[in-house]
C-alpha cells in the first residue's frame, strides 16, 4: 500500500511511536494521533509531521471505550474522508508480583490493552472495508485489492518465555497476538492485520547494569535495538501486500536467545 496520502490512525505516540509518526509523515501519510492524558506531547508529534508535510490531528480517546473510538473515527473522517491504516501501540506495563495480584490488575491489562485491540480492530476494520482501496497488479494485471492496513503490537516473550511479575500483561499481549490471527481471517482478503512484537528496544532508565548484562547476553545481536528498527517494520508491513495474519519479531534475536 502507497503512504502517500493515506489516513493513519495511531494510537501510543510517545518514546517510540514519535519515530514512527515521524517515518508516517515523512511518507506522505497523514495522521490521527490518540491521547488519554498528555495532549501536548500529541500535539508535539503533529508540529514535527507538519514539518514534513503531512497533516495530522490529535485526539482525545480512551481506547478501551467505544463511544470513544467512535468519536476517534467520525473526528478522523471529518478531517480527511477516510481511514485507511491503524497502528496501535497504546499500552501499559505494570509490574504484579504474584503476592500483590488483584483482580483490579488482571481487569485493567485485559481492558486496556486486548479490549482496545478488539475494538479498535473490530471498528475501524469496518471503516476500511468501505474504502475503494489500491488495485495489486502483477504484470500489469489486477490480482488483488488492499483497502487498509492494521497493525498491532504484542510482546516476543508473551507465548514463550513470559516474564515474571507480569501475569496479566502476558495474558493481555498474547491476546493481542490472538486477536491479530482472528482479525486477519475476518478481515481477510481487502483488510490486511499483523503484529510487531518487540524485543529490547529502548532500555529502559531505571535498569541495573547487571540486568543490562543479562538482556544482552541472551540477545545474539548483543544490543539494543533503537526506536527506528520499529519505525522500520511498521514501514516494512504499511508496503508488503502479501502478509496477513503474522507475527514479525523484531528483537535482536532475543526470541531464540
Amino acid at each position: 500500500m502507497q503512504l502517500k496520502d493515506k489516513v493513519i490512525i495511531l494510537t501510543g505516540a510517545a518514546r517510540v511511536g514519535k519515530t514512527v509518526a515521524r517515518y508516517l509523515g515523512s511518507k506522505g501519510a497523514h495522521l490521527a494521533i490518540t491521547y488519554f492524558t498528555h495532549k501536548t506531547e500529541s500535539e508535539f508529534v503533529c508540529e514535527e509531521c507538519s514539518a514534513v508535510g503531512s497533516k495530522s490531528i490529535a485526539v482525545k480517546a480512551d481506547l478501551s471505550k467505544t463511544e470513544d473510538i467512535k468519536n476517534l473515527i467520525e473526528e478522523t473522517k471529518k478531517q480527511f474522508g477516510r481511514i485507511d491504516g491503524l497502528v496501535h501501540m497504546a499500552a501499559i506495563y505494570p509490574k504484579t508480583p504474584w503476592q500483590a495480584l488483584t483482580e483490579a490488575d488482571w481487569d485493567k491489562n485485559m481492558t486496556v490493552i486486548a479490549k482496545s485491540t478488539f475494538l479498535l480492530g473490530k471498528m475501524v476494520g469496518t471503516e476500511m472495508l468501505k474504502n475503494t482501496g489500491d488495485d495489486v497488479l502483477n504484470n500489469g494485471q489486477k490480482i488483488g485489492n488492499v483497502k487498509g492496513k492494521i497493525i498491532t503490537f504484542s510482546d516476543w516473550s508473551v507465548l514463550t518465555r513470559p516474564y515474571k511479575d507480569y501475569l496479566p500483561y502476558n495474558v493481555a499481549k498474547a491476546a493481542v497476538t490472538a486477536l491479530t490471527k482472528s482479525l486477519a481471517k475476518e478481515l481477510a482478503p481487502s483488510v490486511l492485520v499483523n503484529a510487531i512484537a518487540p524485543g529490547p528496544i529502548l532500555m529502559p532508565p531505571d535498569l541495573s547494569e547487571e540486568d543490562n548484562r543479562e538482556v544482552m547476553k541472551n540477545t545474539p545481536l548483543d544490543r539494543w535495538g533503537g526506536e527506528e528498527e520499529i519505525a522500520k517494520a511498521v514501514m516494512y508491513l504499511m508496503d508488503a501486500d502479501f502478509v496477513t495474519g503474522q507475527v514479525l519479531f523484531v528483537d535482536g534475536g532475543r526470541s531464540i536467545g
